[in-house]
């Protein structure tokens, strides 16, 4: 499924030259934050935890096609987004216990939007599946510890923007549909944290062509 995703994104950005004046390819940059709404610890044996500690901020980016259709559009795009968290560990094996450790994420997200002009706004929405590329943790040290991710994990994004010559500024939040974390097993057993992970990203966008 996800092969389709981008085959038929890339056939958008490479429309044919008769349809230029109604479709834009442009780039985006941007950062966001990390929330989770209470997260949970996760209890291990012996009285021993692992708590969510923080979300840094991530960044990402990547590359947009916006097709208009009247004052409507259609805006696929591939984005590389990394984010960074730390967790603390409580028990009284040593080792890692004790410790603030943290993990590194890098996805490919592939966000399908729909929206429309409001004013001088954009007001769009839609869906985003986001496919892990890259994972880096302290939490490798530990000989228990295993993961067990998921082919894609899907989600929903809202936004607003507005646009200043070819420049685009955008606020969105995004909500996802699986819980963060769950690609932690420990022992053979998965746990997560929360099952609301959510993000607000500022982007900035150049409009190409």
């Amino acid at each position: 499924m996800q092969k389709t995703t981008i085959l038929a994104l890339f056939f958008l950005m490479a429309l044919s030259n008769s349809a230029i004046s109604q479709v834009h390819f442009g780039a985006k940059l941007g950062i966001h934050s990390f929330d989770l709404n209470d997260p949970s610890d996760i209890i291990l044996q012996d009285d021993q935890s692992i708590q969510f500690t923080e979300a840094k901020m991530g960044f990402q980016g990547g590359v947009y096609t916006r097709i208009e259709i009247g004052r409507g559009f259609i805006e696929p795009r591939i984005m590389l987004h990394s984010t960074s968290v730390e967790y603390t560990f409580d028990g009284e094996n040593g080792g890692l216990f004790n410790n603030v450790v943290e993990e590194k994420f890098t996805n490919l997200d592939i966000p399908l939007l729909i929206g429309t002009k409001l004013l001088f706004f954009d007001v769009y929405g839609g869906p985003v599946a986001h496919i892990n590329m890259q994972t880096t943790s302290d939490l490798f040290d530990w000989d228990e510890y295993d993961e067990m991710f998921s082919t894609a994990n899907y989600g929903y994004r809202l936004g607003l923007g507005f646009d200043i010559g070819k420049i685009n500024i955008g606020v969105e939040y995004e909500g996802n549909f699986s819980a963060f974390g769950d690609h932690i097993s420990i022992g053979g057993q998965q746990f997560s944290f929360d099952d609301r992970p959510s993000r607000v990203i500022a982007n900035l966008g150049i409009r190409i062509f």
